[in-house]
């Protein structure tokens, strides 16, 4: 008889929850994904630690971080916005890292925590949604997935500028109080709220394609 104590039964803290699903051993593979940043090193778009914090800082309240962070708000607040988050992807290999990081997400939610999540959802889409039935405070949540994709953009200008551990670590301090200011505003943002002004970001994902030495897919 299985005695193991399954997800929705037990009394895990959100705070477990949230260490689980947006650490490293969460296996999504989001460090095959550079979101553009490798393309934008390579143009020497971002070149060095003030660079790269810029174009972070830029992504979080103007580019996908903005619109991601909204999309998950509205999906865990039960609207439907699958197909939107799709078509909001600035590019092909966009398009191909929201769908690969929501298919692992659903999967390993599916697999391991008791949940049936629907399959093939944009990934923050899955994670609002995910975050709802596990009852995981919207604000709270939207702060881990904003930290989560800030610390792994800042992972790959740390290996591929290069930069330093400390300069990374400086870089991520300096965003803690912008990520709680965004996540304060997303929560309560609505879809006419949605819209991008990343541009460069957007032509540097479209530039990852033609690249011919690639270490991410993106």
């Amino acid at each position: 008889m299985d005695t193991s104590i399954k997800p929705e039964q037990s009394t895990f803290d959100y705070h477990q929850l949230l260490l689980s699903w947006f650490s490293p051993s969460f296996p999504i593979g989001s460090f095959n994904f550079s979101h553009g940043l490798e393309a934008a090193i390579e143009y020497k778009f971002v070149y060095d630690k003030i660079t790269l914090e810029e174009w972070i800082k830029h992504l979080i309240i103007n580019g996908a971080g903005k619109t991601d962070s909204i999309l998950l708000a509205n999906s865990y607040e039960g609207k439907y916005v699958n197909e939107l988050a799709f078509a909001l992807c600035a590019s092909k290999e966009r398009w191909t890292e929201t769908l690969n990081l929501g298919k692992a997400f659903c999967k390993n939610i599916n697999d391991n925590w008791n949940y049936k999540i629907d399959k093939n959802l944009a990934y923050p889409v899955a994670v609002g949604k995910a975050g709802k039935y596990f009852k995981i405070p919207l604000e709270k949540l939207l702060i881990a997935f904003l930290q989560s994709y800030a610390s792994n953009l800042i992972n790959v200008g740390i290996k591929h500028i290069p930069l330093g551990q400390n300069e990374g670590q400086k870089i991520l301090i300096n965003f803690l109080p912008i990520i709680e200011k965004q996540a304060k505003i997303y929560k309560i943002a609505q879809v006419k709220d949605l819209g991008s002004s990343a541009f460069l970001s957007d032509l540097s994902s479209m530039y990852h394609e033609t690249l011919k030495n690639r270490i991410y897919q993106t």
